[in-house]
């Protein structure tokens, strides 16, 4: 492999060694393109004035694994509608077009890719 090769490999793809070395699918809907690790989002399910490594402890021995959860897209669109579609974020948009669902963040709308 050249150097100018090396370089350009910026997306490595998520391999999930439990299912025979396999790479994990985009989470976001029926997308079944390769998840990579550029794309990945961490959802925190614990209160935000509790500390991160706080509630992994806390929540380890209680319900088998930490407070938070990783998800890997295929692409920074798919990452930003699903990042758009939780939380306050659902909460304005259905607020605004009356669906939490498949819309993109304000200034994302008009890009292509």
């Amino acid at each position: 492999m050249t150097t100018s090769r090396a370089h350009a490999i910026l997306q490595r793809k998520i391999i999930n060694h439990d299912k025979g070395g396999t790479w994990i699918p985009c989470c976001w809907e029926d997308c079944d393109r390769p998840g990579y690790a550029l794309y990945t989002h961490v959802y925190c399910e614990h209160d935000p004035r509790e500390g991160c490594e706080h509630a992994d402890r806390r929540l380890l021995p209680q319900a088998g694994r930490p407070a938070h959860l990783k998800f890997a897209f295929c692409s920074q669109r798919h990452m930003s509608y699903y990042v758009n579609a939780e939380g306050g974020n659902a909460l304005e948009s259905i607020a605004r077009t009356g669906r939490a669902h498949g819309n993109l963040p304000v200034g994302e709308r008009g890009r292509y890719g």
